[in-house]
Formats: C-alpha cells, sequence, structure tokens
C-alpha cells in the first residue's frame, strides 16, 4: 500500500490554474495531495513550476503530451519533463476520426512506440491514455486492445481511464486482470446513475471500487490520478475524491 501514489490531474481545476497555476498549486497541496498530473502549464516556465511545485510538498509523477508536440517539438518536450521532474509522459487519444480502422492502429501504434524510445532514452516512460472511443470495436477486437497488442511492453505503458472504459460497456477490473503490468497508471472518477452517466468525485457514484481497486493493484497498478472533466466544484469535489480513496485504500 505504501507505494501507491494517489495524484490529481490538474486538468479538474483547470480554470482556477489558468488564472493562478502556482496558487491552485498551494491549493492542492492544502488538500492532502503529495503529487498531481499535468495538463499544460498555464503559461509557468518549467523551471519556475518545478519550484513551486517543491515549495507546495508536491511532485508532478506525469503530464499530458499530445501526439501532435512529439511530432513537432520532442527534444523540447522532453527538456520541460526532465525539468519539473516528471516520471511519465503521457499522451491522449487522438480525435476517433484518426484511427478507428486498422491502417490508424498500426499508424498510432508505431508513433507510439517511438515516444516510448525517445523517452526510454531521456530517463522518462511513457504511457498511452485511453477515452470511451477507445474501445469502439475493430475487426480484431478494440482500438485498445490493439494498441496493447502492438505496442512494445518495455517502451509502451497505460494509464487506463477507469471512467471511460466503463462508459464505453468494458468491464475495466477485467481487462487489468488480463493485462498484469501494462497498467501502472489509473484515472480515476465515479459514474452518476442515470443516462447521462456524467462524472462525479470518487465514492458518490455507481463504480465498484472494491473490484476496481483490488484489480488495479493485483495488476500491479501504483498511480490513481483523480480526475474530473465537468467538477461541479473542482477543488470541493477533488477534496472528495481524495477522502474517499484514501479511505477505500486503508
Amino acid at each position: 500500500m505504501a507505494d501507491r501514489i494517489v495524484a490529481l490531474q490538474m486538468y479538474t481545476v483547470r480554470e482556477l490554474a489558468g488564472k493562478d497555476m502556482l496558487g491552485t498549486l498551494v491549493q492542492v497541496a492544502g488538500m492532502g495531495y503529495r503529487a498531481i498530473e499535468l495538463a499544460g502549464y498555464a503559461g509557468v516556465a518549467p523551471g519556475r513550476l518545478r519550484s513551486a511545485l517543491d515549495e507546495a510538498g508536491l511532485r508532478a509523477i506525469a503530464s499530458h503530451v499530445p501526439l501532435g508536440q512529439w511530432v513537432e517539438r520532442a527534444d523540447q518536450v522532453l527538456d520541460e519533463l526532465q525539468t519539473i521532474g516528471c516520471s511519465y509522459a503521457v499522451a491522449p487519444s487522438p480525435p476517433d476520426d484518426a484511427r478507428m480502422d486498422e491502417r490508424g492502429v498500426a499508424e498510432i501504434a508505431t508513433m507510439l512506440n517511438s515516444c516510448g524510445e525517445r523517452c526510454r532514452a531521456a530517463g522518462l516512460r511513457f504511457a498511452y491514455h485511453n477515452h470511451a472511443g477507445d474501445f469502439a470495436a475493430l475487426e480484431k477486437g478494440s482500438f485498445w486492445e490493439r494498441m496493447v497488442e502492438r505496442t512494445d511492453p518495455e517502451l509502451v505503458e497505460f494509464e487506463l481511464d477507469l471512467y471511460w472504459a466503463e462508459y464505453a460497456g468494458v468491464d475495466a477490473a477485467e481487462l487489468l486482470a488480463r493485462h498484469p503490468g501494462r497498467v501502472p497508471l489509473v484515472h480515476v472518477k465515479d459514474m452518476a446513475p442515470g443516462p447521462g452517466r456524467e462524472d462525479r468525485p470518487v465514492g458518490e457514484g455507481t463504480l465498484q471500487w472494491d473490484s476496481l481497486l483490488q484489480a488495479a493493484e493485483r495488476a500491479g497498478t501504483t498511480g490513481y490520478i483523480v480526475e474530473q472533466d465537468e467538477a461541479t466544484d473542482p477543488l470541493r469535489d477533488s477534496a472528495t475524491s481524495l477522502k474517499n480513496l484514501q479511505r477505500m485504500m486503508e
């Protein structure tokens, strides 16, 4: 249990961070978080961001970097991540129309392996983050499953968004059980009842956290990253998720 890390994906508090990134980091640390995952720097230079993280008692375990940035400025991306002190670079899934066929599978898998190789050479780890569209059916399984098959496990790991997997009708616990060692990071948010299935703070919805957390632990997951795309009150909801998640992990 001691090696588990609970972090906040800063996208959850993006409006606050966009106005005052450094002050928002202090508020995040004040809730009890000791780690974050970045989704952009809100205009703060990487060196200053690293100093602010150190001052707040936080560390950035990962940063989301769209695949396009690896094509346009890979060296700069790697330099920024090293400066900030990230362990992982995470590529979020591209738009659905860029990948929903076998040709897209081959192209994206090649890109992911290339990104992973560059990250390994720079002393970083590389992971891919899913959304619901990654589980649309292809001729041979889903896009996500094909990415697992077509990428080198020494270069590419996965950050499984449990909510989006369940939203797509996938049993996320079963998915974790079938891919031990490939999913070191998970995104955690809950699902509201009803047809909208909006995201909710962890423990405030319908997802079966006992089975999900047990499956993640057995699969070797160590990073649990709280995120809500549309939080009602970003700071309050982030604090609720942390409190509930810590209680369920005890």
